[in-house]
């Protein structure tokens, strides 16, 4: 099944490039920052989640629950990144994600204070 994931690259009102989480279209209400980088970016995907929209499954490893739909990671490109780039991939998206949501009410996520903050 097709899920639409949308992702952006944000600058910053300091002037970095961000990659952001800005919701699924499917009921994702995920509004982060996905990754200060994009090599960071590049390590969460490769970590091997089925979707990185729904952050109740970043606590742990991808397809770790009985699932009849796994997608396992993807092995040669975790190589090419650990060689390359000589960096390690991380076991969850919680080492690289700090979740938030449209709905937070007190966020400390910088992108969702600012998407805040221009949508006053």
């Amino acid at each position: 099944m097709y899920k639409r994931q949308m992702c952006a690259l944000w600058l910053d009102d300091a002037g970095e490039t961000k990659i952001v989480h800005m919701g699924s279209g499917s009921g994702s209400t995920m509004t982060c920052v996905l990754a200060r980088n994009g090599l960071d970016f590049l390590r969460l995907l490769a970590i091997g989640y089925d979707e990185i929209c729904w952050d109740e499954d970043f606590s742990a490893p991808p397809n770790s629950e009985e699932d009849d739909f796994i997608v396992h990671p993807n092995l040669k490109f975790q190589q090419w990144l650990k060689d390359a780039f000589k960096t390690t991939i991380p076991q969850t998206a919680l080492e690289l994600v700090t979740p938030a949501h449209l709905d937070d009410e007190n966020p400390s996520d910088e992108f969702l204070i600012w998407v805040n903050r221009v949508a006053e």
